[in-house]
């Protein structure tokens, strides 16, 4: 039998179209993948050089893990083949240099995780290129800078998809035209720029940029673009993202764009809203475990007539709703300098157009001057393992939801009762009480006629079942 080392020969197997390797951990790949066009299916693990490799033309996407003395995806990769790829991950991989991405003309999304830096810029000289990639995710690329990443994006004009999960990202600048920054030298942006945490955001993803995901970046700050760079269009910082419709921040610090969907996660020390009461576009707010210090403060503005806030989840931030004052005054200041007051419009009914609620704090909530809330149609409330039951002026206020359809109650641990007068809310057509064990029955006074539904299935209570 030939060597393959030094006797292969790319007409072997031409017909080739499933390939599968496992647990050779001294074979060479010889033939890069893929070496016919006939092959559809590959699936590899445990070979000299890779710890999986799948490829399938079909569904046009390949996903490499790399083993340590992997120098470089030539080793095992036709590039030249690979004109129809659209999805390609790479995990603990050498970089992809740019000379292969190139020829990876219908790539629509690369996942890089664990590379040491994404893609190696290096060779291309002043050739100005650019990709169709849309969606990018960089993860856990310790040795990826900013200033490597800063580079990459200047050559995505398509991007409409970004996350970037545990890197070492600390300053991220937004809307920057990079042709001016490299042109000002003494700028405080060219200085930063050598500090490989900083990530500049080029100018044209404010137009591109659909979603932005940032995850466990501890250090990261948002930084304003200084005037002598000649900023984005309509200004720095997120805001400049004018496309964007959905941020994920998550156990990273916050930041404040205007979107239509926010969702911020493990975010403690906010406080308050209050950085967020000028996003008058949002539709979907979602604050999760931001800590017990979080208050309601400045979620006036997002439920006033300007407002849009259509659904807002509130979980551990057990006392959110405490203090909530439903007519706030936001103090501004004329041209002359001297203070006006603004009237928010919370306390008319019809100015919210709030309709789904998700929070863990019900007792907050139900003390609240609830008319604010008059158009919910959706309800969950979840609760805690010291509540018994409500009390009278709690499950008035309940009884004010006259709108509602759908009312939850989750994880009461001690709550012997559902509220009395449940029988008020005459538009009520499904009810649904979860891991709620000490639950004897439903209230005294019966359910609403109205009600289509009973969902006792996990409420942890087989009495409450039958």
């Amino acid at each position: 039998m030939p060597k393959l080392d030094e006797d292969w020969n790319i007409d072997w197997f031409p017909k080739l179209q499933d390939l599968k390797i496992q647990n050779c951990p001294e074979l060479m790949l010889v033939a890069h993948i893929p070496w016919t066009e006939t092959l559809c299916r590959v699936n590899i693990n445990d070979v000299k050089l890779l710890v999986m490799l799948g490829y399938n033309s079909e569904s046009s996407y390949l996903s490499i893990t790399g083993k340590d003395d992997l120098q470089s995806l030539d080793q095992v990769i036709s590039f030249s083949k690979l004109t129809g790829l659209e999805e390609l991950t790479l995990k603990k991989c050498p970089p992809l240099e740019s000379k292969h991405l190139l020829m990876l003309t219908s790539l629509k999304t690369l996942v890089a995780e664990g590379l040491n830096g994404v893609v190696g810029l290096g060779g291309e000289g002043d050739v100005e290129w650019q990709h169709p990639v849309e969606h990018l995710v960089v993860q856990e690329s310790r040795s990826a800078s900013g200033k490597d990443l800063t580079e990459l994006l200047s050559h995505l004009p398509r991007l409409s998809q970004l996350r970037i999960i545990k890197c070492e990202i600390t300053q991220l600048a937004v809307g920057v035209d990079l042709q001016h920054t490299t042109s000002v030298t003494t700028s405080e942006v060219e200085q930063e720029k050598e500090d490989d945490g900083l990530l500049l955001f080029p100018a044209h993803l404010s137009d591109s940029l659909r979603q932005l995901v940032i995850e466990e970046c501890p250090e990261l700050v948002l930084v304003d673009t200084p005037s002598t760079s000649v900023p984005a269009r309509g200004g720095g910082g997120l805001q400049a993202l004018r496309s964007l419709q959905r941020l994920q921040i998550r156990f990273s610090p916050k930041s404040s764009p205007s979107l239509q969907v926010l969702e911020i996660s493990g975010a403690e020390g906010m406080e308050t809203l209050e950085q967020l009461s000028n996003l008058t576009s949002l539709i979907q707010l979602e604050l999760w475990y931001c800590g017990e210090d979080l208050r309601c403060k400045g979620l006036g503005p997002l439920l006033t007539a300007g407002g849009q806030l259509r659904e807002l989840t509130v979980l551990g931030s057990a006392r959110f709703f405490a203090g909530w004052d439903h007519n706030p005054r936001r103090v501004l200041q004329d041209e002359g300098g001297e203070e006006q007051e603004l009237q928010q419009l919370v306390s008319t009914p019809s100015s919210s157009k709030l309709h789904k609620l998700w929070t863990d704090d019900p007792v907050g909530l139900l003390a609240a001057p609830i008319h604010s809330f008059l158009s919910l149609t959706h309800m969950c409330l979840r609760g805690d393992e010291k509540t018994e039951r409500f009390t009278k002026g709690q499950e008035d206020t309940l009884h004010l939801l006259a709108s509602l359809q759908q009312l939850m109650f989750d994880a009461f641990g001690k709550l012997q009762q559902l509220p009395e007068g449940l029988h008020k809310l005459t538009n009520l057509n499904k009810l649904v009480v979860w891991s709620c064990p000490v639950v004897r029955s439903l209230p005294k006074d019966g359910l609403p006629k109205s009600l289509q539904e009973l969902d006792v299935s996990y409420c942890g209570n087989e009495e409450l079942k039958q």
